[in-house]
């Protein structure tokens, strides 16, 4: 019983990431589709810590960073800033001073999207594709279970393993 209800959560949390990545995916649609592509200029970046592969305080190992670009842009007098999503050990991809496509929104003018496909849809395919992986472990969850329950009994019962041969 323990094991369904496990399951059912699993399929639900898969659920909602995946509709609230389609949500997500919607509002991207509907800022490229309704809203006004603009230039923003990248005024400057910042640095981020990705990952250490450094273990307690121990002072070797390395660290990975990444750069997030600044990206500055002017509508009606007034100007707006927007920070991008850089994946990976890069940085060099925006120059300071480099024109970047911005998708800008309709209502929303403090709202802009860089135009780029890392920036659009990175972040909801890869949340789609977890959330269909979640929701079959979710539906298989009591198979994987019983049979890693079977494996482990079979480690610590050595008997019952050669009877079958």
């Amino acid at each position: 019983m323990k094991i369904r209800i496990l399951s059912r959560i699993l399929q639900l949390f898969a659920l909602y990431l995946f509709f609230t990545s389609i949500y997500a995916s919607l509002g991207k649609i509907i800022t490229i589709q309704s809203g006004t592509k603009i230039f923003g200029k990248v005024v400057s970046s910042y640095q981020e810590t990705d990952y250490s592969t450094r273990t307690g305080n121990k002072r070797y190992g390395t660290t990975h960073y990444i750069l997030k670009p600044i990206i500055k842009y002017q509508l009606n007098g007034e100007t707006y800033e927007i920070h991008g999503k850089i994946i990976g050990e890069v940085g060099n991809q925006y120059k300071i001073g480099q024109s970047v496509p911005l998708y800008l929104s309709e209502y929303q003018p403090d709202y802009a999207i860089i135009d780029s496909f890392y920036e659009l849809w990175y972040e909801p395919l890869r949340n789609i594709l977890i959330s269909i992986g979640l929701f079959l472990v979710g539906t298989f969850f009591g198979k994987i279970f019983s049979k890693i329950k079977d494996k482990i009994a079979n480690l610590f019962n050595p008997q019952t393993h050669f009877d079958q041969f």
